[in-house]
Order: structure tokens, then C-alpha cells, then sequence
């Protein structure tokens, strides 16, 4: 089977243009919450900027969400560090339970 028989077209709809975009079997509606998003994006910075070019607005939404990502990718690294810190903790402290509870002591 082909590339393009695995996947199915789909339109988008990004700053009133339409687009045809290929999308994967089962993936149309995470494609289109996508689209959304980043639409939502666009139309934010055309309304806060006097950027008037559909390719700037793009260039400045594309580096707004990657901004976004690398914040929230930090602050998971984060969480997961301090899991990490407690794991450990928990760990030494139910070692420490389970040597006190040791015959002889």
C-alpha cells in the first residue's frame, strides 16, 4: 500500500484560506483540534500586531507555540524531577522501616 492511500485528505481551514492536508487514519480529529489551536494562534497575533503578511503571522505563531512547548516541556522536566526526589525519599525511608524491623534489633 502506498503513502498516499494510507492517509486521508483533509481541509483546514487557517486565517479564512482553506488548506488540503493529508492526515493518517484515525488522526482526523486530533488534526483538526491542531488546526484549531494554532488558528486560534494566528488570529491572536493578526489582532495584537499591526502584522498584516500571512507569513509573518505564521513565523511569529510558530515561534509563540514552540515558546510554549519548551515552557511546558521545562516544567514537566520539573515534575518529574521532584517524582524522581520523592520516589527516592520514599524509597530510603521504607528501606530504613524495613531494616528497623529487622530480627536482632
Amino acid at each position: 500500500m502506498s503513502q498516499q492511500t494510507m492517509h486521508k485528505s483533509m481541509d483546514i481551514r487557517l486565517m479564512d484560506r482553506n488548506y488540503k492536508v493529508n492526515c493518517p487514519p484515525g488522526q482526523e480529529i486530533a488534526l483538526q483540534q491542531a488546526a484549531d489551536r494554532l488558528n486560534t494562534k494566528l488570529e491572536t497575533i493578526r489582532g495584537m500586531t499591526k502584522l498584516s503578511n500571512p507569513e509573518q503571522i505564521a513565523v511569529m505563531a510558530a515561534l509563540n507555540l514552540c515558546h510554549e512547548f519548551a515552557q511546558q516541556e521545562k516544567q514537566q522536566q520539573q515534575r518529574i524531577a521532584d517524582l524522581e526526589e520523592k520516589l527516592q525519599l520514599l524509597q530510603a525511608t521504607l528501606e530504613q522501616a524495613m531494616a528497623d524491623q529487622r530480627p536482632g534489633r
